[in-house]
């Protein structure tokens, strides 16, 4: 259980990261400085994003402690698995890739062709959105 606890973590840090380096490579792209005010947000972010994780791995480990317990007591509900801190990376990481897909230079394409999808579909007979 501590492995997948580490990977939790080390995967929530690898997606800000990617994100800060997304955003650094945009950055110089368009010929704007880095600035420390903007490397200051990241390491704000991945200080909220592990007091989140924290928080969610302390009500897991209570999880986990409870269910063992009932497990000694002879009553099985689900098995110990630190369910809120996965699925919490989880979010956090896709947030990362929402942010550093909103930073590409295809954002507007994307719009356009799901535009046109729509488009279509709703002149299909029978097909409703």
């Amino acid at each position: 259980m501590f492995l997948l606890l580490l990977i939790d973590y080390l995967c929530v840090l690898a997606a800000v990261i990617a994100d800060l380096v997304s955003g650094l490579r945009k950055a110089k792209q368009r010929g704007e400085k880095c600035t420390s005010s903007g490397l200051r947000r990241t390491v704000d972010k991945i200080g909220r994003y592990y007091l989140a994780l924290f928080s969610m791995t302390v009500i897991d480990v209570m999880l986990v402690a409870s269910l063992d317990f009932l497990k000694d007591s002879g009553f099985t509900i689900i098995p110990a698995f630190p369910y809120l801190t996965s699925c919490g990376a989880l979010a956090l990481a896709l947030i990362e890739v929402k942010s550093i897909c909103e930073h590409s230079d295809e954002k507007g394409d994307l719009r356009q062709v799901l535009t046109n999808i729509i488009s279509i579909l709703t002149r299909l007979p029978n097909y409703k959105i």
